[in-house]
């Protein structure tokens, strides 16, 4: 089980392993096989795009979440939950969204 605001370490046949930051809603979490997740890596462009992650939300490094990057991800290769955003951060997920879409 997966929810909106968790960061989780993910692994592909293609790629390498890398965090995600889980975005999509968790109704749609608990029945769809993909869920919708931002990237999550070092470099931090400064763009209102971005959510800032590090330490507080169990990652050993400050990163951010790219939004410009979402895309759905196969639950099933989301294999270890690192940490989750704190509940009185978890609005700046639809900040960040909103600022990419530019809405």
């Amino acid at each position: 089980m997966v929810a909106r605001g968790e960061l989780w370490w993910g692994e592909t046949p293609d790629e390498k392993g890398r965090p995600f930051l889980v975005v999509s809603r968790d109704a749609a979490n608990d029945v769809m096989q993909r869920v919708l997740v931002a990237p999550v890596t070092r470099r931090v462009r400064g763009v209102p795009s971005e959510l800032p992650v590090g330490g507080g939300e169990g990652l050993p490094h400050e990163s951010v979440a790219s939004f410009d990057n979402i895309r759905p991800f196969p639950k099933s290769m989301l294999v270890r939950r690192l940490g989750i955003i704190a509940s009185g951060r978890r609005h700046l997920i639809c900040a960040v969204a909103a600022a990419t879409l530019d809405c």
